[in-house]
């Protein structure tokens, strides 16, 4: 199976995602396509681009999962301490390198574990 594509929100930092993408992941920073988007806006681009959205924020969860909108192929919210970029791309590092399915799911990661649910069927991009 291929390496899905990904597009990091506006609060991940910039260095993170130069980082991520030195490493070889095919990642678009929002900030570079459209900064300023509202969240909606940022599933829709997800969406039509096949990306997974990497975010900080607590609202995508909202969104999918009440509001029913139209989701990406999957979603990963960080929920760890931002506490530098190299930081938060080596979390990312590690969390791409243990490989938990991605697409199809929204992905929840903390310091100490990964949590995944399935998107809902009704709105998931196939």
């Amino acid at each position: 199976m291929s390496q899905p594509r990904f597009l990091a929100d506006e609060n991940v930092p910039l260095e993170a995602v130069r980082g991520l993408q030195a490493d070889g992941y095919d990642v678009v920073p929002v900030l570079s396509v459209c900064p300023g988007a509202p969240d909606e806006e940022v599933l829709a681009l997800g969406t039509a681009q096949q990306r997974v959205v990497i975010t900080f924020d607590r609202d995508f969860g909202e969104l999918v999962f009440r509001r029913r909108l139209p989701t990406p192929p999957g979603i990963v919210f960080l929920r760890i301490h931002a506490k530098s970029p190299e930081y938060i791309h080596s979390h990312l590092v590690r969390l791409l390198a243990a490989g938990p399915a991605l697409v199809g799911r929204f992905t929840v990661t903390t310091e100490a574990r990964i949590r995944s649910v399935p998107l809902p069927p009704s709105t998931s991009a196939r």
